[in-house]
């Protein structure tokens, strides 16, 4: 059986930048950052993101769920999904998130604490994982799977693998799926910064640096992302064009430790591997990189790609996108997903903010420190998490 073609053909979030997918668009390819000192939670930078309009669905779910809701929302209309859907059971909705309802039910748990009060029954729907997703599905009449997933911090990236490959064999037309995550809560901080991961930076520079010499540590971000992947035919039956084109996904596992990446970059290797198939690494324009600014991670992908284009990676620019969002654990892979489709529709490579001193102990790579034409058609999208998971998805301009 020939793979089907899969489109993307409508996308939809809320950042750092604002509510909407141009909003990251633009901030993406002005090189701003929506990264700031919250003073809320003792000024640690981090990226909070806008608060959509209240819908009648998202009543009784967290701030996450909402969030999903609110980008699904959006992607849902920009596909026109609405006008002539032809088999609502061949269709889905694929949710990823790392943390799902942790933040807030961690906050009703400190309120209840200080003044307990009787349980209602909404709060099972609060705190259920995967009710983003399942609220949109209702919303729209869904009737095939709607599912959630999580892997850490490749979760949406999980969820869009899936939908593109249940597609591509024919076992779905069309699938929502992407990632919503709100860590921007005390306790949650406090374990990053435990671990070393964020970043101790001065806050009048930038405080995520990825790549740079200087680099240490990440920055925490609020977000959703969300895709609606179409099978071309499908799509070209509704009389819709693709926004992009999805040519491939890869995953793969490091059997190195459950915090540390694999000093090779063995498991980006292997992903970028079998997510560009029989693509050759040359006809990549550009990569967007997981980037998250911490040393072991940077120096994991950067060895991973060397490993995969050999003395040829410094002819294909990286970028991250974290620096202006922020790290969006599981949902990461959705919100630069659809940042990364506003980029390749206008021909851009969005920069990497605060990388001033690219790190000469990496191999030699060429890092996009500022808005420049893209050269090429295609981008490699790269997603990595704790537990070894590592995640590639190749897309094209129509």
């Amino acid at each position: 059986m020939t793979p089907r073609a899969v489109w993307i053909t409508g996308i939809g979030a809320v950042s750092a930048a604002g509510i909407g997918a141009t909003a990251l668009g633009d901030m993406l390819v002005d090189a701003r950052s929506g990264v700031r000192p919250l003073p809320e939670l003792g000024c640690v930078h981090g990226g909070r993101a806008g608060t959509p309009d209240r819908h009648a669905a998202s009543r009784h779910l967290d701030r996450s769920a909402r969030l999903f809701l609110a980008a699904g929302e959006e992607a849902w209309l920009d596909s026109g999904l609405d006008q002539g859907r032809l088999n609502s059971t061949r269709y889905a909705v694929f949710e990823g998130s790392s943390l799902g309802p942790l933040a807030d039910l961690l906050t009703e748990h400190e309120q209840r604490r200080r003044s307990p009060a009787a349980a209602r029954p909404s709060r099972l729907i609060r705190y259920m994982t995967g009710a983003g997703g399942a609220a949109l599905a209702q919303l729209h009449d869904v009737r095939g799977p709607v599912l959630h997933l999580s892997a850490g911090s490749v979760s949406a990236a999980c969820a869009i693998g899936e939908a593109f490959q249940k597609i591509a064999l024919g076992l779905l037309d069309v699938v929502v799926a992407g990632g919503a995550e709100c860590p921007l809560h005390p306790e949650i901080i406090d374990s990053f910064r435990s671990a070393g991961v964020l970043s101790e930076s001065d806050p009048a520079v930038c405080a995520c640096r990825p790549f740079d010499r200087w680099r240490n540590g990440t920055v925490l971000g609020e977000g959703a992302g969300v895709i609606v992947l179409e099978a071309a035919e499908h799509a070209m039956a509704r009389r819709r064009h693709p926004r992009a084109v999805v040519h491939g996904f890869g995953m793969s596992s490091e059997s190195y430790s459950m915090t540390a990446p694999d000093p090779r970059g063995t498991g980006v290797s292997d992903a970028a591997r079998e997510a560009l198939g029989a693509m050759p690494p040359s006809q990549i324009g550009w990569i967007k990189t997981h980037g998250t600014g911490t040393r072991l991670n940077d120096a994991a992908e950067c060895r991973g790609l060397a490993r995969l284009y050999g003395a040829t990676l410094p002819g294909t620019p990286l970028t991250s996108l974290k620096p202006a969002i922020g790290h969006c654990l599981g949902a990461s892979a959705g919100v630069e997903l659809v940042g990364t489709v506003e980029a390749l529709e206008r021909g851009l490579v969005p920069p990497t903010l605060g990388c001033e001193q690219p790190d000469p102990d990496l191999p030699p790579h060429s890092v996009a420190t500022k808005t420049h034409p893209a050269n090429g058609s295609s981008v490699l999208l790269l997603a990595e998490s704790f537990g070894g998971r590592c995640t590639a998805l190749v897309l094209s301009k129509p």
